[in-house]
């Protein structure tokens, strides 16, 4: 009778470990499976967003052709006609003189709007010359007799990957735009450095800072801020915002996406 006690003791040991043993491994394929539909789901979250900012960059592409191909040259052939126009007209006229001279003006004008608009939605220095380059030439153009925009980087610079590069570029154009537009800020620093495992980007402003949980909340506002963790989720960058209202904006880029194979010699400003 012990034995028979003892044997189905055993059994039912074994059986109860089996089972635990089953239940075990049965949850950790779970798991595994869990981390791996997530896996997937975040490669195609990252996928549709990198496709998404990729139609868009197309787009802007697309519009700048034409508004320097067709809306450009027709102004400028407008201008032709217009001086052609105006010598007719001061020969005949002298008194409308000031009126050709205004409509002349006006078109150089809208001219010059049209090629700064082309040039801002293809940005041109970036795919010759580089981010450096590139930041230079959007702080010479932000500043003016109301704001000053600054440059500072490091003295080396690696080659980013063309992608990196776009992206950083456009987050400083939107972070620049919103100093100005919206933090009313005077002066405003690029701040461009390496790090040992990547590249800090860093945009500060002396203006009168937001709120960012009340602007995130807004759907109607903020659409660029989201942009900007939109475009960093893509390679995996990383934003900080350091930000309240009544005081400067301090906001920081974190990207390791780098080609450090080859480094570009550039000033320290």
């Amino acid at each position: 009778m012990k034995l028979y006690i003892a044997v189905g003791t055993a059994v039912l040991l074994v059986m109860a470990i089996f089972i635990i043993v089953f239940v075990a491994y049965y949850q950790q394929k779970q798991i595994r499976q869990q981390l791996i539909l997530k896996e997937w789901q975040e490669k195609y979250r990252k996928g549709l967003l990198a496709a998404t900012l990729q139609a868009q960059e197309h787009e802007r592409r697309r519009i700048a052709q034409d508004l320097h191909d067709e809306i450009g040259t027709m102004l400028s052939v407008t201008k032709l006609s217009l001086n052609q126009l105006g010598r007719t007209v001061e020969h005949n006229d002298p008194g409308s003189t000031v009126l050709v001279q205004k409509t002349r003006s006006l078109l150089d004008e809208t001219i010059a709007n049209v090629r700064r608009i082309s040039r801002d939605l293809v940005p041109t220095t970036l795919e010759r010359f580089g981010l450096v380059s590139a930041l230079e030439e959007l702080a010479e153009k932000a500043s003016n007799g109301e704001v000053h925009v600054e440059l500072s980087c490091s003295d080396k610079m690696p080659t980013l990957l063309p992608q990196l590069d776009l992206t950083l570029f456009r987050i400083a154009q939107e972070l620049i735009n919103n100093a100005i537009k919206h933090a009313n800020a005077e002066n405003i620093i690029i701040d461009l450095h390496c790090q040992p495992n990547g590249i800090l980007l860093s945009v500060i402003d002396d203006g009168r800072g937001f709120d960012l949980d009340e602007i995130l909340k807004d759907k109607k506002r903020g659409l660029g801020l989201r942009n900007i963790e939109s475009r960093l989720n893509v390679i995996d960058g990383h934003v900080t915002f350091d930000v309240e209202e009544g005081r400067g904006s301090r906001i920081h880029i974190q990207v390791k996406n780098l080609k450090p194979e080859v480094e570009v010699e550039v000033e320290t400003v």
